[in-house]
């Protein structure tokens, strides 16, 4: 069924059905009310991708993250989803495994199929490789600490904040050195949190460097780090994993050897779950506002595609993470437990 036979048998011109699908308003009532019965009774589906490049819109936004596997991005993408649907856009999700080359590809590919705005997540590309795709009125939004060159509107989780937190609070509850396991993959993120991790070595009269180790960002990448560590004879006192699952990975590595958490070993992560809350002992672990993050590079976005050229920008967002204090650091005070 085409466009042609729904105008046929509505009795209407082929310009008017395009008028009732594009600019409904400008149909009379009754006229529009007679397209819609028919386009029901024959069961008509609009060709929304050619009507889109008609009416210069798609109804779609990309969203280009480094990867789509684990936990680390996905409350960000729920956050995007939500909005996108109040704003009746489909979201073109492209997993650019943190690798320059696959996002450029995604990239190009996003733009060729004509979506109305993006957004891009720890990008690893520069402005030399982004300046000529992204024309200067074409809206877009990045997320992460790192942006390109170029970028007017940000929005970023202060993961250094987060670090340097995490660390102190070790660091203050007597542990005298906390290692830190990032993960593998060279997004922006991971070098804020290093960052803030030295500043609070360097506060608390220590090297600065510390003790960095870097892991895939799964359980068993926490759980082959974690094996390797205590297989080395050299457990550091304190550990800090970079997300939950990792942690998970280390606990059982931890359980595997008989080492005891807090008691051999303090543990804590930069990214909590509820899994952390309900884990023997419960896992001090970093509350970072993902969900929130999302929702708001997604408003962010649709400010830019509803405003246009004339719309919201520059913007910068930066929001703060919590510290959720609990059992596998050594805290025996239950307040934390009850309102951390």
């Amino acid at each position: 069924m085409n466009i042609k036979e729904v105008a046929r048998t509505a009795g209407v011109s082929v310009a008017t059905i395009s008028r009732v699908l594009n600019h409904p308003q400008q149909v009379q009532p009754e006229t529009r009310d007679r397209v819609l019965a028919v386009m029901r009774e024959l069961d008509y589906q609009p060709n929304w991708f050619a009507r889109g490049l008609n009416i210069g819109k798609t109804g779609t936004v990309a969203l280009l993250i480094p990867s789509i596997a684990g936990r680390r991005f996905a409350d960000l993408i729920t956050g995007v989803e939500a909005i996108a649907r109040r704003k009746e856009h489909t979201v073109l999700l492209c997993d650019t495994c943190a690798e320059p080359e696959e996002e450029l590809k995604c990239l190009k590919m996003v733009l060729n199929r004509q979506v109305d705005g993006l957004i891009l997540v720890s990008s690893q590309l520069d402005g030399r490789a982004v300046g000529p795709l992204l024309k200067p009125s074409f809206p877009w939004v990045h997320v992460g600490g790192r942006a390109p060159e170029g970028c007017r509107n940000l929005c970023r989780i202060n993961d250094e904040k987060g670090a340097y937190q995490m660390t102190a609070h070790l660091l203050k509850l007597g542990h005298p050195e906390a290692a830190l396991l990032l993960d593998r993959a060279p997004l922006a993120e991971m070098e804020a949190i290093a960052s803030g991790y030295r500043q609070a070595r360097q506060e608390a009269g220590l090297s600065p460097e510390g003790r960095i180790l870097r892991a895939e960002n799964s359980v068993q990448g926490g759980y082959l780090a974690a094996q390797q560590l205590f297989q080395s004879g050299s457990r550091p006192p304190a550990l800090i994993t970079a997300s939950d699952e990792q942690a998970f990975g280390v606990t059982k590595a931890a359980a595997d050897e008989q080492i005891s958490i807090p008691r051999d070993m303090a543990l804590a992560c930069l990214q909590d779950s509820q899994v952390c809350s309900i884990l023997m002992p419960p896992l001090t672990a970093l509350e970072r506002p993902a969900y929130r993050l999302g929702l708001m590079a997604a408003r962010m976005l649709f400010d830019c595609i509803e405003g246009g050229e004339d719309g919201a920008g520059p913007q910068e967002i930066i929001l703060q993470p919590t510290l959720k204090i609990r059992g596998s650091c050594g805290n025996t005070s239950p307040i934390y437990e009850l309102f951390g």
